[in-house]
């Protein structure tokens, strides 16, 4: 009886002692799931900070250069033009509380068989642009096929980094010299006369 007693108190122990190892085996599995979980969590947490900080510091980027654009005002020929010297009328605007730098203005097609970006002496340098709006005369593009165009202009705004905005509307950082960009002649010689538009 005593060794039946002994043999039924090892089996016993045995017994538990496998659950118990079953059990913290368990536990193990059960933690690295959960670490593997976190750590999913964790990474997924950081990608969208990453993600938010990085939106966040190109919003800050683009604050001043999305409200600076220019436009050709239409008209029966298709823009406000100065028939006689073959001249467009752009309304250039600076909303931003700062001004930019490096302005240069000219024309772009928005459709039909012409230059997206007109440049060279076509293009108007007008050097520092004010908080305001301004016209300024620029020359009229050749016709093209079923072409119609509108304004573009390339300037650098106060953190020191320079921007186009074409025809279409469209503003995007560019890594050149502004005059580089709208292949200027230089040196630049007489910049576009800025005539401030009042009463808007």
């Amino acid at each position: 009886m005593a060794e039946w007693l002994n043999q039924y108190g090892n089996a016993v122990n045995a017994v538990s002692t496998i659950i118990a190892t079953v059990i913290a085996v368990v536990g193990i599995v059960v933690s690295c799931r959960s670490i593997g979980v976190a750590n999913r969590a964790n990474k997924i947490a950081q990608g969208s900070f990453d993600y938010s900080r990085e939106k966040d510091r190109k919003e800050e980027e683009r604050a001043q250069a999305v409200l600076v654009s220019a436009w050709a005002t239409p008209d029966g020929d298709g823009y406000l033009a100065n028939e006689a010297e073959r001249k467009i009328v752009v309304t250039v605007c600076n909303g931003s509380f700062q001004p930019v730098y490096n302005a240069v203005i000219s024309m772009g097609a928005i459709q039909g068989g012409a230059p997206e970006l007109i440049t060279g002496d076509d293009a108007v340098p007008i050097g520092t642009l004010l908080p305001g709006k301004y016209q300024v005369e620029v020359s009229k593009p050749t016709p093209g096929m079923c072409a119609k165009f509108n304004a573009s202009l390339g300037f650098t705004d106060s953190k020191g980094l320079s921007w186009a905005r074409d025809a279409k509307g469209k503003l995007f950082q560019i890594d050149e010299h502004l005059y580089d960009y709208f292949e200027l002649s230089l040196p630049v010689g007489v910049l576009g006369a800025l005539a401030p538009v009042h009463g808007d």
